[in-house]
């Protein structure tokens, strides 16, 4: 702003000693001129640089947005702008496309955060995304191409055979379901370390998944692949091992965090995620 105002001070242009001092004068002007324009630039461009990421947060099945409450209050209290979308839990393709729509809408970097089934669909929107600069995997799956949830819980313990209570209906190409968590289930199984009187809350306001979603395969393209990771795995989880999480996290070269958290460890212990978050922003290119 100095050389702004040294420009509007400049003294008008002399006519005499003919057309060498003329152009002289003009040159002269016309440098200050430029100079100022870049005095008044160059802030704009580190503001823009230096902006904070937008957080995007996704939750996954059983879930809504109302599982990152605890989350929310201090990304906002940070200065953060904070979306927790819905995610429609359709199939994995289709709920990758919702979000990379709602990607679209946002200027400026972002930090995408996912949940459980949340990382799969994370994973596989960012891939297309380029103002995704770092992603938060918190209890979740973070598939590689061909591979599927259910796939990667293959070797692990054997789940209740009622665990999920199917509720079937018709497609076009024939017929699908949608999977409810089995309401004696939800807190011994899901959320086994919140306190009974908000896991039976979340029981009932749950929302199910396709049948289908489950066992859909990854595609080639995954963000985890190009784009810095942070993992924070709940060693109580009792829906995807810690030592399935483990697997994927070093496979993605993810900056690890453990927490003694069940599977939406974020309800109970939101420090974890917030902090992975904030580590994410630090580390973002």
């Amino acid at each position: 702003m100095l050389l702004a105002a040294r420009t509007l001070a400049a003294p008008p242009l002399e006519y005499r000693g003919g057309g060498a001092m003329i152009r002289a004068r003009l040159f002269a002007v016309a440098t200050a001129l430029m100079l100022s324009a870049v005095a008044v630039t160059a802030p704009l461009r580190a503001s823009a640089q230096t902006a904070k990421p937008t957080i995007v947060l996704v939750h996954g099945a059983w879930a809504d947005g109302s599982s990152w409450d605890g989350v929310i209050g201090p990304l906002i209290k940070a200065g953060f702008t904070v979306y927790a979308p819905p995610n429609p839990l359709r199939g994995l393709a289709s709920d990758a496309a919702s979000l990379e729509a709602f990607l679209k809408t946002i200027p400026g970097p972002v930090i995408l955060v996912g949940h459980s089934y949340g990382g799969a669909v994370a994973s596989v929107a960012s891939a297309n995304e380029a103002n995704v600069k770092a992603l938060v995997f918190v209890d979740a799956f973070v598939p590689d191409g061909g591979e599927s949830c259910l796939s990667l819980l293959a070797g692990g313990p054997p789940p209740p055979k009622d665990l999920f209570t199917p509720v079937p209906f018709a497609t076009a190409t024939g017929g699908d379901a949608d999977l409810y968590l089995t309401r004696k289930y939800f807190g011994p199984v899901f959320a086994s370390d919140v306190p009974t009187s908000l896991s039976s809350l979340m029981a009932v306001t749950q929302r199910p998944i396709t049948a289908s979603s489950l066992n859909e395969k990854a595609p080639a393209a995954e963000g985890w692949k190009t784009i810095p990771s942070w993992y924070v795995i709940g060693d109580l989880d009792n829906m995807i091992p810690p030592a399935a999480q483990l697997k994927m996290a070093e496979r993605a070269r993810s900056h690890i965090t453990h927490v003694h958290g069940s599977h939406p460890s974020m309800v109970e212990h939101p420090g974890a995620t917030v902090d992975a978050i904030f580590a994410a922003v630090s580390g973002m290119k």
